[in-house]
């Protein structure tokens, strides 16, 4: 009997992995775009471990890092943005010269 139940379960845990699996495709493909950004426990908090593993669920938390990484993601984009214009103008003035 637990020999069935263990199949039933693993064929219910495989059948999650690929759906997880198949609706990250589809969000990439047709939703919003995301990243995933990993944050380790800092130095010398160690003692405040289960605090931060919590932060994980905690709302306010993820609003406050939400609009810093949107910040900084924005900071980023303009930069990345202003270094292609500035490519693609030195590109064109190259070829301008004979």
């Amino acid at each position: 009997m637990t020999d069935l139940k263990e199949r039933i379960l693993k064929q219910k845990k495989q059948s999650m992995e690929r759906y997880r699996e198949e609706r990250a495709a589809f969000e990439k493909v047709m939703g919003t775009p995301k990243i995933n950004v990993s944050v380790e426990l800092p130095k010398g908090y160690e003692a405040q471990r289960e605090e931060f593993l919590d932060l994980e669920k905690e709302e306010s938390f993820l609003k406050d890092a939400d609009k810093a990484l949107g910040r900084i993601v924005k900071k980023h984009l303009k930069k990345a943005k202003k270094q292609a214009e500035k490519e693609k103008s030195g590109n064109s003035e190259k070829e301008d010269k004979p």
